[in-house]
């Protein structure tokens, strides 16, 4: 698998969507907290780093997708995969080398965001507010979304042999499961109780007692919401940016989804009838 991994490695060098992705994610880096100091000396705000730093995993399911789709797609499109085979390469190792390669860059992509974001928000923003260790495990949670996202697309891109398939497929998959969890977590954002105004005879608004709110979950369907929005990846990307990240559950959940997805992938590859 190493000659895999090196010539993908030389093809990811040459890959002008990588370095696109990149440099996007290093614009968007420097931009955040340049756009965030501003607001803060325009309005007089109390702004941290931490506002902006992790901000870009929401991006990442998108960005996987689209980068995924595309470097594993142009693999069957061209006949790569076949060569492979007919040079003696297993199933297996085109399988998990393709995964690692796509997973390497994710992270290139991310840290590509990371260090111009700690540079510039460090410079204009601050320090952390919070403390070096949480930090780390925070970004390591990041990541282990970011290398989840990566792991299911994988699967579909492996499965997939049309290239425009897969990347439909897995464009839309990332956007609906970003919107799943944007509803989750509205859903499980709505309050108790609602303010109740009356309009006096004399004209004036007077608050009376709340009244209860329709759209309150609770018992087991807030239970199923709440474990769906820190199950799925893209849930987790919600909580890590809103501070609500229940970490060792959610290095639970990515990791029985990455074993699974990959799993399913690599006995779905080795029965695929490759033409």
């Amino acid at each position: 698998m190493s000659r895999l991994l090196s010539a993908g490695l030389i093809r990811l060098k040459k890959s002008k969507l990588f370095w696109l992705f990149c440099g996007l994610m290093f614009a968007l880096g420097l931009f955040f907290p340049a756009s965030l100091y501003l607001q803060a000396q325009k309005y007089n705000l109390a702004t941290t780093i931490d506002q902006t730093f992790f901000s870009h995993v929401m991006y990442m399911g998108v960005i996987s997708a689209v980068f995924v789709s595309l470097f594993i797609g142009t693999e069957y499109s061209d006949g790569a995969i076949r060569n492979k085979l007919m040079i003696g390469h297993s199933r297996i190792s085109i399988y998990f080398s393709n995964l690692i390669l796509c997973m390497t860059a994710t992270l290139f992509i991310s840290v590509s965001y990371m260090i111009p974001n700690a540079a510039a928000g460090i410079l204009l923003l601050g320090s952390f507010a919070l403390d070096p260790k949480t930090v780390i495990i925070l970004v390591f949670c990041l990541l282990c979304i970011s290398f989840t996202i990566t792991a299911l697309f994988t699967m579909a891109a492996m499965l997939i042999h049309n290239k425009a398939s897969i990347a439909v497929a897995t464009i839309l998959a990332a956007f609906l499961l970003l919107f799943a969890a944007s509803y989750l977590a509205a859903s499980l954002s709505q309050p108790k109780e609602l303010p109740n105004y009356m309009l006096t005879a004399d004209g004036e608004v007077k608050q009376g007692e709340p009244v209860p709110n329709r759209r309150y979950l609770s018992g087991t369907k807030r239970q199923a919401y709440q474990f769906l929005l820190e199950f799925l990846p893209q849930g987790q990307s919600l909580l890590l940016t809103s501070g609500e990240l229940p970490v060792k559950n959610a290095l639970v959940y990515d990791g029985i989804i990455a074993v699974f997805a990959t799993g399913l992938g690599v006995l779905g590859f080795r029965k695929k009838d490759i033409k």
